[in-house]
């Protein structure tokens, strides 16, 4: 399984790892972790959504009124894992769909 899907599994590895980089990095810096830039982009919308639906955008500690997975710096971790888990899914299907096209190719010139 893990052979045939290496593109997707690095790509979800990559997700995991920067995913919890971001987290250890937004406690050091205000700048974004540039290795995770559109998974900690994506994070902050989703916190900022998370206030607006599930959480009281009108008190003063909006940020205590939602789930402790969906506050920052946490909602990075699972926002990265599924960001990368679906780049590395649309790679590897794209990849397999190259590589079949490219065999059939070859098969057709090998038997005439």
């Amino acid at each position: 399984m893990i052979r045939r899907n290496k593109l997707f599994t690095l790509f979800l590895i990559y997700g995991v790892v920067v995913g919890f980089i971001s987290t250890w990095w937004w406690s050091l810096s205000d700048n974004l972790f540039l290795p995770n830039f559109p998974g900690m982009l994506i994070g902050d919308g989703v916190y900022a959504l998370a206030i607006e639906l599930l959480g009281n955008p009108s008190s003063a500690q909006a940020h205590y009124s939602i789930p402790w997975i969906l506050r920052i710096p946490q909602i990075y971790v699972p926002v990265a894992i599924i960001f990368w888990g679906l780049i590395g899914l649309i790679v590897q299907s794209c990849w397999k769909i190259i590589r079949d096209r490219l065999l059939h190719v070859e098969r057709r010139k090998v038997r005439p």
